[in-house]
């Protein structure tokens, strides 16, 4: 009886942990992820949307545009073909870069440069930890939002 136990919680644990490495595989031509939800990097052809509290241990990389909701956390770089947004509190460890317009919501934090062709708007509280690039040569900052340097 022992060994019988022992032997289904050894199969429930593994079971449990070839879950979690097949949610958090690459996704490719992904558009959305859903609300609280773990992915391994992304490719999408068309546009991508994280929902809030999401994870992507990766880069994200979309032919249009890329939303990521509140506290969505990404580890990697993000390329957007159109526009990027993000929402409240979003984490990206790497850097941004958008052919159109960046807007991240209040309390946002980016570990790395920022480089886009349209203007940047960046939320109350939001701290770029890096040099910020716009081709359109306007930053609108909220109040107490930071970036590293501009270029």
């Amino acid at each position: 009886m022992r060994k019988l136990f022992s032997g289904l919680l050894i199969t429930l644990i593994l079971s449990v942990f070839t879950v979690v490495s097949v949610s958090a595989q690459d996704a490719t031509n992904t558009t959305t992820i859903a609300a609280g939800a773990v992915s391994g990097s992304i490719n999408s052809t068309a546009a991508f949307t994280a929902g809030a509290s999401s994870t992507i241990n990766g880069y994200v990389t979309a032919v249009a545009a890329v939303t990521l909701g509140a506290s969505v956390t990404v580890t990697g770089n993000v390329t957007a073909g159109a526009a990027f947004t993000s929402g409240d509190s979003a984490k990206i460890k790497g850097s941004v870069s958008a052919k159109a317009a960046f807007t991240s919501g209040a309390n946002s934090i980016i570990v790395g440069d920022v480089f886009v062709t349209g203007a940047i708007t960046l939320g109350a509280g939001s701290r770029i930890l890096g040099s910020v690039h716009s081709g359109a040569g306007v930053i609108v900052y909220g109040a107490g939002a930071t970036v590293g340097s501009v270029n």
